[in-house]
């Protein structure tokens, strides 16, 4: 089976009523653990001050109540934190066996005999405890080492403290001022090998504890980054609990059944220091959940600024391998037609329970969007993931973003190159409709006046109405002629954009002057955007740049582009305050269809430059520029089919 895990970047598939009844139900048994873990806390400070035989019931009743309220406190959080990890249950269940060990300071002997076996349960609990952190899961290994203290010291010490009616005052701090209570849970008598059975139990804590410190520091040495990360701060603090707790046991069992002032100071020091260490546990594995949190969140931020570049596929897993501490790190994405995740090569990705790396899926509305291939032992560390899969999810949603913007840019161009096309082929048939309709039906009656003229005889003021009739039907077809070639000039298409802009300069003589132009032809829709960009161009520098001013106009191609300028020395204005007006707008848009652009520089008392741009090439329409230092835009088309777009 494969090692997948989902990271909830976005909201799972379920009902909203659902959802809320799931949030309360958890809620409630939250506070209703600590509740409870609150009241035994209470009851054991109030039980453990009144023990007048402890010799340190001030010290004793915080221990007590820490044993409680710390594990179950810090496993909530953990929990919370880490839903999916078993280690904040585990720590919460070490926590609730604390409750029992209150036991141990009260003054009935069957109680206080319950509360000293305890002790072993809540020692194999913090063992495990530790064995799973940071996972929260135990392998072969672990089992193997809890079973050795388990079967070695456990069955022992229920025959000990069957057969013992009275223990020696020596448990650490919470150890007795003078005789401890007898052993009401006692059965018999003792047994004759109850010093070898005592040494037994002692040996096999000893043998487990040694045991799981060379598996902490076996796992810190082999292990990779990420797991050497997550036992960064909880492993040491776990290791010196376990060092203390194996030179605790080592020294009791080399000084079996004395006092305190008997077995010295080293005993003394070693109670308390063993005391701490064994509450730091929890509070280590605390700090440690912490520390990952705020490295993830500082991962997070640092990916996000240097991902503002777009970077593509291939940058993005290089920039996550380094504070993942993973080369091997992949990106994949969703693939709804075969129905896996494939990564920037093509290939799916693909992992198994024998191979070192896991499959962690980033969902989106529930369905499956991203994945990360990584090193199985990134799972120790999920804040890291989860600050992975976000950003992976925020790249690709910039992907679909950009590359939608680049479909819409596209179908934009395309739609007025469309629009702009159909007008030109609107125009010329206009134009020859009206020179083969209504142009030549007025020559057909300007003939019919001319011959009707000609019958007049001896009527010469007849004659003069048909003469007067004649020079009207003319001048309507010089207007109907201007008219049709102001609609598609036949110049255009006949002597091509550089003839069509001389006439031009002929028409505004003494105005505009050609300083340069190019012969080459030009597809038909680039001819006339160019055309009438510049016969606005110089209808706007006429009207405002003065009767003084003069208009150069330059057409020439240069690095792949087709670009015309017109320049006059007007009065010329200020850009910043100019507002678009309808001839510069069609100027933008009838450019824009053919893939070019415009640029208007001027300042007032030093004249108006429009420049006009469109790339050489067939003349059909072009996507308009990306944005610059977007690598997601020039891989979009690639990109499409990796995602699923």
């Amino acid at each position: 089976m494969t090692a997948v895990q989902s990271l909830r970047h976005e909201s799972v598939a379920v009902s909203t009523q659902a959802t809320a009844l799931g949030r309360t139900a958890s809620w409630r048994w939250e506070w209703v653990l600590i509740v409870l873990a609150t009241v035994a806390a209470a009851v054991a400070v109030w039980v453990t001050l009144r023990a007048g035989f402890l010799a340190h019931p001030g010290w004793a009743a915080v221990q007590k109540a820490d044993f409680i309220l710390g594990p179950v406190g810090v496993g909530l959080y953990w929990h919370h934190r880490r839903p999916g990890n078993r280690l904040g249950l585990l720590l919460i269940v070490l926590g609730m066996l604390g409750a029992p060990y209150i036991f141990q300071s009260a003054t009935s002997p069957l109680l206080f005999g319950i509360g000293v076996f305890w002790q072993f349960p809540i020692a194999a609990m913090t063992q495990a405890v530790i064995l799973a952190f940071p996972g929260g899961r135990l392998g072969a290994v672990e089992r193997a080492i809890l079973a050795v203290g388990a079967l070695g010291g456990g069955a022992p010490w229920v025959a000990v403290w069957l057969t013992s009616p009275q223990f020696a005052q020596t448990f650490s701090i919470s150890g007795c001022r003078t005789v401890c209570p007898g052993n009401g849970a006692a059965i018999s008598s003792p047994l004759s090998f109850a010093p070898q059975l005592g040494y037994a139990v002692r040996s096999a804590l000893i043998v487990m504890t040694l045991a799981t410190a060379c598996l902490l520091v076996w796992k810190f040495v082999s292990g990779t980054p990420p797991r050497r990360r997550a036992l960064a701060i909880g492993g040491p603090i776990a290791l010196l609990y376990v060092l203390m707790w194996a030179a605790y046991q080592s020294v009791g069992l080399l000084t079996p059944g004395q006092s305190r002032a008997a077995a010295g100071p080293i005993k003394s020091v070693l109670d308390w220091t063993f005391a701490g260490a064994r509450s730091s546990i929890w509070y280590g594995f605390l700090l440690a959940l912490v520390a990952a949190e705020l490295f993830a969140g500082r991962v997070l931020r640092d990916v996000v600024r240097r991902s503002l570049r777009r970077p593509s596929v291939d940058q993005l897993q290089a920039m996550l391998r380094e504070p993942l501490g993973d080369p091997a790190l992949r990106l994949g994405f969703w693939r709804p037609t075969t129905g896996d995740f494939v990564g920037t090569d093509g290939e799916a990705l693909k992992s198994s329970e024998r191979s070192s790396q896991a499959l962690t899926e980033v969902r989106r509305d529930g369905q499956p969007a991203a994945a990360i291939l990584h090193d199985k032992q990134l799972t120790e560390d999920p804040e890291l993931l989860e600050a992975a899969g976000a950003v992976t999810l925020l790249a690709l949603e910039n992907a679909e973003l950009e590359a939608a913007w680049r479909t819409s840019l596209r179908e934009l161009a395309e739609s007025r190159a469309r629009i702009v096309q159909t007008s030109d082929r609107e125009r010329r048939k206009l134009e020859r409709d009206l020179h083969d309709g209504a142009q030549q039906r007025l020559v057909a009656a300007l003939l019919r006046l001319d011959l009707a003229r000609a019958l007049t005889g001896d009527r010469p003021e007849l004659g003069v109405k048909l003469a007067e009739a004649e020079a009207e039907v003319e001048k309507a077809i010089d207007d109907l002629r201007d008219l049709a070639h102001g609609i598609y000039p036949p110049v255009l298409a006949d002597r091509g954009l550089a003839g069509a802009i001389d006439l031009l300069a002929d028409r505004f003589a003494g105005t505009v002057s050609v300083s340069e132009t190019t012969d080459r032809r030009f597809a038909p829709e680039v001819e006339a955007a160019f055309y009438y960009c510049c016969l606005e161009a110089i209808q706007n520098a006429a009207k405002y740049a003065g009767r003084e001013a003069r208009i150069e106009i330059r057409l020439y191609t240069s690095g792949g582009e087709l670009t015309l300028e017109t320049r006059d020395n007007g009065v010329g204005f200020d850009v910043a305050d100019a507002h678009d007006g309808v001839g510069l707008q069609n100027m933008r848009d009838r450019l824009g269809a053919v893939g070019g652009d415009t640029e208007i520089r001027s300042a007032p008392g030093r004249g108006t430059v429009v420049i006009a741009r469109a790339p050489l090439g067939s003349g059909q329409a072009r996507p308009l520029r990306s944005r610059p230092g977007s690598s997601w835009s020039r891989r979009a088309a690639d990109d499409r089919s990796l995602i699923g777009l």
